[in-house]
């Protein structure tokens, strides 16, 4: 098998894995009349056609699908054999692409990721911080971090690497002379502060005689940010929904008060997700090491 035999065969299952041909580009640094070009040659050479091609879609076709099941495996043995091989085995190096939601990214992501790059010299990255919900694939990330169930498509590896639990708080300026609520029915006589994405706002999740509960308060003042939302509950706006690594510090120095701590809702998973390879680049296998390490001894 020569070196353009591997790369056709590279290119293939980029877009395989991807679904497109554009994406694939981005994946593997080609344009999309490269990758285009690369499929070709694998057919004409197989005989067969391995993609049902549309002007708005791209599918395997059956022999396609067989295909990829053998040779994908097979060009990550290879890919692992050259990590084994170099002699930076083991160092995470080159660029590091991560993508996470915005609050738990910068509280949490961001100090690790400063210290990954003081412990790796080699290594570069590049961070998107947004709750927008990145397409790793078709966007080339290496790793994204998700909280909350994985709703993304099989192709892709999640890892439980910790849990969030949320809790509601308010301000002592608030709290004082109000009667907190008992009960998640009371917050219909509290000021709540609420947590609006793309439109559509956050339910309060509950755990009410064994079952949890979705609740969603009307907000008197909707934001789009944690951050803000733990600055206008401490500010006295009202009470707010928030995850504890947010607002722990907050709650033992008194800026703040938990509430309704009987109805805790069970903890959310935080997931790191990524490519289904059977080996991972160094880079993204420490980094995943690293935060579930930090995350275990908060």
């Amino acid at each position: 098998m020569t070196l353009g035999h591997i790369n056709d065969i590279a290119a293939f299952v980029a877009a395989a894995e991807t679904g497109s041909f554009v994406a694939a580009a981005r994946v593997r640094s080609m344009t999309r009349s490269g990758i285009a070009k690369s499929v070709s040659r694998l057919e004409n050479r197989l005989g067969v056609r391995l993609f049902n091609r549309t002007t708005r879609s791209l599918g395997l076709t059956d022999s396609g699908s067989a295909f990829f099941e053998r040779y994908s495996e097979i060009l990550s043995d290879l890919e692992d054999a050259e990590f084994s091989l170099s002699s930076g085995y083991g160092e995470p190096q080159g660029m590091f692409r991560l993508t996470a939601p915005a609050t738990f990214g910068r509280v949490m992501v961001l100090p690790l990721l400063n210290q990954f790059l003081n412990d790796w010299p080699r290594l570069r990255a590049e961070a998107s911080l947004t709750d927008r919900v990145n397409d790793i694939i078709a966007e080339g990330f290496d790793l994204a971090i998700r909280i909350g169930e994985m709703r993304e498509n099989t192709s892709l590896i999640a890892r439980t690497i910790a849990t969030q639990r949320d809790i509601v708080v308010g301000s002592p300026a608030y709290l004082d002379g109000r009667q907190p609520p008992r009960a998640p029915e009371d917050l219909t006589q509290h000021n709540c502060l609420s947590y609006v994405n793309a439109g559509q706002h956050r339910a309060w999740r509950f755990s009410v005689n064994g079952e949890v509960i979705a609740v969603r308060p009307k907000a008197r003042l909707a934001l789009d940010g944690g951050e803000a939302l733990r600055d206008a509950a401490i500010s006295g706006a009202g009470l707010a929904f928030l995850p504890t690594y947010l607002v722990t510090e907050d709650i033992v120095a008194g800026r703040l008060r938990e509430v309704l701590e009987d109805f805790a809702a069970p903890p959310i998973p935080i997931s790191a997700i990524y490519p289904s390879r059977r080996h991972l680049a160094p880079k993204v296998r420490r980094f995943i090491d690293l935060i579930t390490i930090k995350s275990e001894r908060s």
